[in-house]
This record gives structure tokens, C-alpha cells and sequence, in this order.
């Protein structure tokens, strides 16, 4: 893994933890990874040094990025915070391609999660923004979130190690900084543990979090289905003279009686989880969701941006009122195992080895995965992605829309749809090929026998 380190003392103390269990043959600290914001002028520049000097003379690779933040927030209408983690993210990926790494580690503390939660309160989140922070989130891990800056900080001190502190914490202008120098501080004259107890708070939502998502993926793989409104008889009435654009649109239909049988928790859930298949490009909340929800039990259609609500038999069915998307081409290729397909279009070959004895290490690249062959079948499916695809990422703590997934591993827009997505024959995905592996597939110390899959980009 890398480390991703400021120079403030979270990360410093994150590095030199990592680095102890480095020693210890716990895990590979293949660099430390920093990024130059632009946001701070000559004191930025001497926060690139230290890490440079830190990096050197800990005897690890450097991993130097830049990106003008001030100037991308102004290009996209977002604030320093928002451009700032956006760049973050594009550069750890970055960085963990060219350090060969699986995870890059960042230095989130408790205080961290204590502001997060009460700036997510603020904002009226649910279940799920309530969670903060995960441990674990795709490449991302947290390995000092159970730790607070006091800690860190005297951890630091009892080694003899500096850091590097930032000025732009003390101003009162950034939300986060209200509530840590503000808010926190009247808290924790009323309970003197606020922050382990929102922190608590966080990790009991997100218990229950991941739980609900469970059931309301299963429930929407249930009553939702999604097409183009041309191909089904069942998902919208076509008229004779409807022009091809609008045969290509795409319809997402929703079982209304079933939808209106589920507890709200559920319900709720299952709708935002059709209306973001109808319309992919947006973000829909709790007030759209019950919307839906009231339409499907015998409401007025509701004004929705992007969508359009209209009933069909005893389906409510939602359609995009934007531009059909591109024609994708679809196909499914049965893969025997011992097997290969190869894609309609050439881009790629899929294979499958195996069933055979578990190796004694599991030690795969990007392009290939070592799967527990018990839930497999006798056969796996090929296919692009669809509207709708959702899988549990390999180590993430609940399921996630695959077009989410792709996004975050930084594919490009107009190569999604050509990622071959293998799923078992029950249509449970198993992995997004040369992405992600799904984390009921994964190799346990209770498999007996394992497949060997591998992608190969022709």
C-alpha cells in the first residue's frame, strides 16, 4: 500500500504506524504519496519538501503529485474542499498504479468522523451519510480512524518526530472548521466523550446501513426491471409512429403493488434505486424516492428532474427525459468452465481455469482473480454491463451500483460499457473484469476449490 500524507501530524503518525507493521511483515509501504494543492502559497511548497525529506530518509519511494485546486474549483463551480478531494482521488489512483500498490491509506481520525457526522446531520442525511466514514472503501482504508489527533499527535512526540501544520484549519469560514473549533467544544461540555460517542454513532448506523441496503437490493432485483421502452411488450406502450430516439429510450418499470408491500426503510431505498437506473447522471434523495412511492400507491405523478412518471397496468414506469443513451451492444456468452469467449466486438477474451486445489497464495494483477468455485455453477455469463448492475466490492462494507464502481477506478465514460462483467448462471455478478471482484466470490481459508479467471484485452 501507499500512504497518502500531508504533513500534518495524522498522517505523519499513519506513516510511521504503517511503517511498524512493515516491519513486522504485515504489509509492503511501497511510497508516500503527496499531493501539491496550489491553496497555500510558499507554505505549501514547504509541506512538499517534508515529505520529500520524510520519504528520504525513511527510505521509501516519493510520490510527488500537482493540481491547481484554486483554479479547478472556479472551472467547476465547486468549493476548494470539493475540487481538492476530487484531485486527491484522481492522484491516489495515479500514484498506486505507478507504486504497483492495492490500497492507498489515509489518515481520518475519530475528530475526523465526529465532524462528518454532524456536518452530514446538518445537511438532513439518512442512514447511510450518518455512517461517516468506512474503514474500508473500495482501494481507500482508514487504519487510524479509531484514533484521535491527541493521540497521533503524542504518538509523534514520544518518537521525536515534527510536523507540518496548516493554517487553513483555523479558518472559520470552512463548515468543518466551525464545528471543530465551534461546536465540538459546547458538546463536549454537555458529555465530555462527544466525539467517541458520535463515532459509536457512525458505526452502529452503518451496521444497520449495510443491512438495509442488503435487503432493498434484493428487493429491487425483485420489482424493478430496466429496457429500452422498444424491446419489452411489458415496459411501456410504443406507438406505431414513436421515432427510433424514443424506441432507444430507456424504461425502468417498477412492480407498484410489490413496491407499496415493503416497509418504508426498504421502500424508500428500492425507489431511489430506480430512479438513479432511469437517470443514471443524477443523485436522488428521500423526497424523490417517496414521491415514487406515492405514485405507485395511486398518487399523482410527481415532477421529477431528469424523469418522467406514467402508469402501465399495475407498473409504475419511469423514463428519461434526456437524450437516449448511445446504442450498447448486448450479448450473452456462456463461459464452460474450463473455458474462453472472446467479445463480439474484439476488444477482449475472457477465460476461466480451473476447478483446482486453492494455491497456497492468492497473488493476482488487475487482470485476472482466483475465485471460491462453490458458488459458481456450471457454467459463468458474459456480458456488458446493465442498468441497474449492483455488486458487493471485494473488502467494501455493502453493495454498490457497478456504474459507481467504474467511475471510482477512473474508467473512462466511453469505455464502461465495454468492461465485461462475469456473473455466476443465476445472474449474481462475480466480477467486473479487470475491476473489481465481488466479495461472496472471494477465496477463504474454508475453500476447497478454486476458478482461475483472466481477462485479455486484444
Amino acid at each position: 500500500m501507499i500512504a497518502g500524507v500531508s504533513g500534518g501530524s495524522d498522517s505523519v503518525a499513519m506513516l510511521f504506524l504503517l511503517r511498524e507493521l512493515a516491519a513486522r511483515g504485515e504489509l509492503v509501504l511501497a511510497g508516500l504519496a503527496h499531493l501539491h494543492h496550489h491553496v497555500r502559497g510558499t507554505e505549501a511548497d514547504a509541506d512538499a519538501a517534508f515529505c520529500r525529506e520524510l520519504a528520504a530518509r525513511l527510505e521509501i519511494a516519493a510520490l510527488a503529485g500537482d493540481a491547481d485546486v484554486p483554479a479547478a474549483s472556479k472551472r467547476d463551480g465547486v468549493s476548494i474542499e470539493v475540487a481538492g478531494r476530487v484531485a486527491r482521488q484522481r492522484f491516489y489512483a495515479e500514484a498506486m498504479t505507478t507504486a504497483g500498490a492495492a490500497r492507498v491509506a489515509v489518515a481520518h481520525t475519530r475528530d475526523d468522523q465526529a465532524e462528518t457526522v454532524l456536518l452530514r446531520l446538518t445537511r438532513g442525511a439518512g442512514t447511510a451519510g450518518l455512517a461517516g466514514m468506512a474503514p474500508r472503501r473500495g482501494p481507500v482504508v482508514r487504519p487510524v480512524l479509531d484514533a484521535t489527533r491527541s493521540e497521533l499527535q503524542q504518538y509523534l512526540r514520544d518518537r521525536g518526530e515534527t510536523w507540518r501544520e496548516d493554517a487553513t484549519n483555523l479558518d472559520r469560514t470552512i463548515p468543518r472548521n466551525r464545528v471543530r473549533h465551534d461546536v465540538l467544544p459546547h458538546l463536549r461540555t454537555i458529555n465530555a466523550q462527544a466525539d467517541n460517542a458520535l463515532a459509536r454513532a457512525a458505526d452502529m448506523l452503518r451496521v444497520d446501513a449495510d443491512f438495509l441496503e442488503t435487503l432493498a437490493n434484493a428487493a429491487y432485483l425483485q420489482i424493478v426491471s430496466a429496457s429500452p421502452s422498444g424491446s419489452t411488450a411489458g415496459s411501456r406502450r410504443s406507438s406505431p409512429d414513436s421515432s427510433r430516439a424514443e424506441a432507444e429510450q430507456l424504461v425502468v418499470t417498477v412492480n407498484a403493488p410489490e413496491l407499496t408491500k415493503l416497509p418504508a426503510a426498504l421502500a424508500t431505498r428500492v425507489a431511489r434505486y430506480a430512479l438513479e437506473t432511469a437517470n443514471p447522471d443524477r443523485a436522488y434523495g428521500l423526497e424523490e424516492a417517496q414521491a415514487l412511492c406515492a405514485f405507485a400507491a395511486g398518487g399523482s405523478a410527481t415532477e421529477l428532474s431528469g424523469l418522467q412518471m406514467e402508469r402501465f397496468g399495475s407498473s409504475a414506469v419511469l423514463v428519461s427525459k434526456g437524450s437516449p443513451p448511445a446504442a450498447v451492444e448486448r450479448f450473452e456468452l456462456r463461459l464452460s468452465v474450463p473455458g474462453t469467449v472472446e467479445a463480439p466486438h474484439g476488444a477482449w477474451a475472457v477465460s476461466a481455469e480451473g476447478p483446482m486445489p486453492p494455491p497456497a497464495s492468492v497473488d493476482c494483477g488487475a487482470s485476472s482473480v482466483v475465485v471460491d468455485a462453490r458458488e459458481l455453477g456450471a457454467h459463468l455469463i458474459v456480458r456488458p454491463r446493465r442498468p441497474g448492475d449492483r455488486l458487493r466490492p471485494l473488502g467494501a462494507p455493502g453493495r454498490r451500483k457497478v456504474q459507481d464502481v467504474l467511475v471510482d477506478r477512473k474508467v473512462p465514460k466511453d469505455d464502461r460499457d465495454r468492461v465485461p462483467i462475469v456473473t455466476n448462471e443465476l445472474g449474481k455478478i462475480v466480477w467486473v473484469a479487470g475491476e473489481v471482484l465481488a466479495e461472496p466470490f472471494r477465496v477463504t481459508s474454508l475453500t476447497t476449490t478454486v476458478v482461475v479467471l483472466t481477462l485479455r484485452r486484444t
